[in-house]
């Protein structure tokens, strides 16, 4: 299997389809079964196996009826280093949205 981190976004995608197909013909489930299973129509199912295009729903609607969805576990999972890292991330604010730009000054003057 080729390296997804060295891909660009394009190439992620097809390769997440492709996986994806290889993985329900390993497990010999027919697209109009699985399309059932998930509730999608076999077009959208197969267009997803070609392109890897589809929604965030449907994509993990396919992992848990391919038995997959474990495999999401360690997504943008926030890594910790060592001992002192944990720490300072348990005394660290998480953050739950992300900083408003500052709107350009006026006159393009600096602040």
């Amino acid at each position: 299997m080729p390296d997804i981190s060295l891909a660009l976004p394009d190439e992620v995608c097809t390769e997440l389809g492709r996986r994806a197909r290889a993985r329900r013909l390993a497990l010999n489930v027919p697209v109009e079964e699985l399309a059932a299973r998930i509730g999608v129509s076999d077009k959208t199912l197969r267009s997803f196996e070609l392109t890897g295009r589809c929604t965030l729903v449907t994509f993990v609607r396919i992992l848990e009826a391919l038995n997959a969805l474990a495999d999401l576990q360690s997504v943008l999972v926030t890594q910790t280093r060592s001992i002192e890292d944990m720490r300072v991330q348990a005394q660290s604010r998480q953050r739950k949205r992300a900083f408003k730009k500052q709107p350009p000054a006026p006159n393009g003057t600096a602040q």
